[in-house]
């Protein structure tokens, strides 16, 4: 998914030459609800974030006096670039036209985010999230779908969530639709995948796979 597809429909732009006064009574008395708003020229050119509560506004002062430069993302950008940013400290990322980085075509808040990013996990009725390990050099996507498959389960997502630097251990994330985890964990285990944690529809981790995982992890960091 990329940044486009996380634009928020609810985030008006406004106009430059407008006063603070101007943006609120056009908004029913609050701009709707958000401190930071995006600027544009009359040509929809993006100018930069306007704090409109913020210390240095009044009613008189213009859009272009107290907007301040924030760096755009294109409409292709990943959805993961916004997120970051968003983890950052960022309220509202506006999103320009691939190739013109000046023409605004929507921005992107916190909300949109969550929406993208519940889209991405479906809830279903059996369900087992999965963290697994291997050694650095070992990971391979398509080997952990064998595996997860050899299960009769369907892998739904897959993240690596550490281990991309040499030398250390891998550790990925899965979520598939199998509410009997420990298949899939066996499965795993003879492809080369030692599972740490278990979650969902209950399911099992035994403390000899436990055991077997610490002394792994402590091996590769010798």
């Amino acid at each position: 998914m990329t940044a486009k597809d996380a634009i928020s429909p609810q985030i008006e732009a406004f106009d430059e030459g407008m006063t603070v006064a101007d943006v609120i009574a056009s908004s029913g008395g609050d701009a709707g609800g958000r401190k930071f708003i995006p600027v544009t020229d009359r040509y929809g050119k993006y100018i930069g974030m306007a704090d409109i509560y913020g210390a240095d506004c009044h009613d008189s002062a213009t859009l272009a006096d107290i907007a301040r430069a924030s760096r755009p993302v294109e409409a292709s950008s990943p959805v993961s670039l916004l997120m970051e940013r968003m983890a950052a400290g960022e309220k509202t990322v506006a999103v320009v036209e691939d190739g013109s980085p000046d023409l605004y075509i929507g921005a992107v808040d916190t909300d949109s985010i969550l929406r993208i990013a519940s889209s991405l996990f479906p809830q279903l009725d059996d369900y087992t999230e999965l963290t697994i390990v291997c050694p650095s050099g070992e990971y391979s996507a398509s080997a952990i779908a064998h595996a997860v498959e050899d299960a009769d389960a369907h892998l739904l997502n897959l993240n690596v969530v550490a281990g991309t630097m040499p030398n250390s251990p891998t550790t990925v994330h899965l979520r598939v639709n199998h509410s009997r985890g420990e298949s899939v964990a066996r499965s795993l285990a003879r492809y080369g995948y030692d599972t740490v944690e278990m979650a969902g529809t209950p399911g099992y981790l035994n403390a000899d796979m436990i055991e077997r995982v610490n002394a792994l992890l402590h091996y590769l960091e010798v």
